[in-house]
């Protein structure tokens, strides 16, 4: 592709033009129904470059319209709860198989510009938000507000399209249902090492009370006490 502002070529994984410096409009780029409503008074970008843009996209058919925050300086996304899984549904066909070499390739020439380690305050809330790997081997950390939504910087979103393009997405979910089936196993194995414990003590327990020697009768504690008054 060619930078829309000098017109120069762009690498296949840029996000900056190298000759003038431009960022390109990777992620809504040829993006659909795309209806931007004004500045939003009530998010503000995480890095400092004042209000968010507020972009309503058409949902799908019976769906919502996704509603996003997006800076016109750095071209970073802010999503809602939910949001992103709901773009990615809309925006790629369904996927059978994986692409190993395609998911190596996103792996190791991430879309989005290394940046240094930090964590970011919320558009919405100003509160630190979470930073964590969107699913297995999308080389895309996103930054999570867990009342709010995600941030993605610029090419981030591109970038996770072509991860479930890849099988990405289809590889995480079968990683997670394997994850949550050993969980269950490890929690069936306790709960079975606590029965075996629970039965063990009961049968030890009642193994005492036969050992115990019967307890003596009012007539023989009465004849005790008589003689030891004599």
């Amino acid at each position: 592709m060619n930078c829309p502002s000098c017109s120069a070529p762009v690498p296949a994984r840029g996000v900056v033009c190298a000759y003038c410096g431009s960022r390109l409009d990777l992620d809504l780029q040829g993006w659909s129904h795309l209806q931007p409503l004004g500045l939003s008074t009530n998010l503000q970008c995480p890095d400092g470059h004042g209000p968010l843009e507020t972009l309503e996209l058409a949902g799908a058919t019976g769906c919502e319209p996704i509603s996003l925050g997006r800076c016109r300086t750095c071209l970073g996304l802010f999503l809602p709860l939910g949001g992103l899984e709901q773009l990615l549904d809309q925006a790629v066909a369904p996927v059978w198989s994986v692409d190993p070499q395609l998911l190596s390739s996103l792996t190791d020439t991430a879309r989005a510009e290394a940046a240094p380690l930090r964590y970011r305050p919320c558009p919405s809330c100003g509160e630190l938000m979470n930073r964590n790997l969107h699913g297995k081997r999308s080389g895309v950390v996103v930054d999570r507000c867990r009342e709010h939504g995600l941030w993605l910087d610029a090419g981030e979103l591109r970038q996770l399209m072509e991860w479930v393009r890849a099988g990405g997405a289809l590889l995480d979910r079968e990683r997670r249902e394997e994850e949550a089936r050993e969980r269950q196993e490890r929690e069936q194995g306790e709960r079975r090492q606590l029965a075996a414990l629970q039965a063990e003590r009961l049968a030890l327990e009642s193994g005492q009370r036969l050992q115990q020697p019967d307890s003596p009768d009012l007539l023989s504690l009465l004849i005790r006490l008589a003689r030891q008054l004599l």
